[in-house]
């Protein structure tokens, strides 16, 4: 459930892109698009052009820290992100 999910959110954001690069053939500076996706595991993400537009994907860890009895910090991960970059 999770991966389709994710194929339509990754879906509309290419249909987005399409449809910004029209408006920028016509002389405008392209700009960069930044999303982040949440996640419960890592996710992968396609990285190549999409219109005009080349798009990558970083995966990083989300990060639950405390402090132990003896003054140590402990981390776990507790869930994900995946971040979107196109330009």
């Amino acid at each position: 459930m999770a991966s389709f999910k994710t194929a339509l959110v990754i879906a509309a954001g290419i249909a987005t892109l399409a449809s910004a690069s029209t408006a920028n053939a016509r002389g405008g500076g392209k700009d960069v698009f930044v999303q982040d996706y949440q996640f419960a595991k890592p996710m992968h993400g396609y990285s190549g052009r999409s219109g005009s537009y080349y798009c990558d994907y970083q995966r990083l860890p989300n990060r639950k820290c405390t402090i132990n009895a003896n003054g140590t910090e402990s981390c776990r991960i507790v869930g994900w992100t995946l971040r979107e970059m196109c330009q």
